[in-house]
């Protein structure tokens, strides 16, 4: 990966543990992100790699930029003595992510912190390890928590809470990319598939790109306004040339 994305990553991440708390020295810092850093190196990453951690990074922070925007519209409405969206909810709070922000960008870096394409709980082990790193680090137990919980959500990207709804839709900011990135992404995710069998690939695929359809890719208001007509169209492109390699399969 390029040195420059490297620093920024790192900077981030030393950034991100401050607002959160973390006590630990600064080379002890620093030692985290490099451990870190080596599990997204790790031989067999394709598209779960570092360059996913710092995409998805921007896309949190457009996503938080989009809803501090719509906050400060709707205090302007508060103060205007106007109604917005159907009630008198002051933006702020537990239900802003922007208060959350912190323990929503190292869930970024951790979301994907292990990654066996043989297991089924790589999320929940992505999570502990969050929970453990951020501990040693010297980080308050509410935000070890915080992080543990939204890394875990991104297993099946369903939303509980506004934190988690930043975190998600960044994390799949991808599937609203054009057609092109879009398709250098799925071939990626299928390198890390290789030794599955190319029938149980595009089986397996082809369910998961069901299950995404069958729902709404995206939960906060930006990107389900900016992002899901792409998302979908590419979704629906996909499934269509699965089910007609399925159908060609012996």
């Amino acid at each position: 990966m390029d040195t420059v994305v490297l620093s920024s990553l790192a900077r981030s991440f030393d950034a991100a543990l401050l607002s959160a708390g973390a006590r630990a020295d600064a080379a002890e810092r620093a030692s985290a992100f490099e451990n870190l850093a080596l599990r997204y190196c790790e031989p067999g990453r394709f598209y779960h790699t570092l360059r996913h951690v710092s995409e998805t990074l921007a896309a949190l922070r457009l996503l938080v930029t989009a809803d501090r925007d719509r906050g400060r519209e709707q205090d302007r409405d508060w103060a205007g003595g106007r109604e917005r969206d159907g009630g008198w909810a002051r933006p702020g709070g537990a239900d802003n992510p922007t208060s959350a922000l912190p323990a929503c960008r190292l869930a970024v870096f951790f979301h994907d912190a292990v990654y066996d394409t043989r297991t089924s709980d790589n999320e929940a082990r992505s999570g502990e390890l969050a929970a453990a790193t951020l501990t040693a680090l010297g980080c308050p137990r509410s935000v070890a928590v915080d992080v543990d919980r939204l890394v875990r959500a991104t297993a099946t990207h369903l939303s509980t809470g506004p934190d988690e709804a930043v975190v998600n839709d960044a994390d799949l900011r991808v599937l609203a990319r054009p057609a092109p990135a879009y398709d250098v992404y799925a071939r990626r995710v299928r390198r890390e598939y290789a030794w599955v069998s190319q029938e149980r690939w595009v089986s397996g695929r082809a369910a998961v790109l069901r299950t995404l359809l069958d729902q709404r890719v995206y939960t906060t208001p930006w990107a389900s306004r900016h992002w899901e007509p792409m998302a979908r169209a590419n979704l629906r492109r996909e499934l269509a040339g699965l089910r007609r390699e399925l159908a060609s399969l012996p």
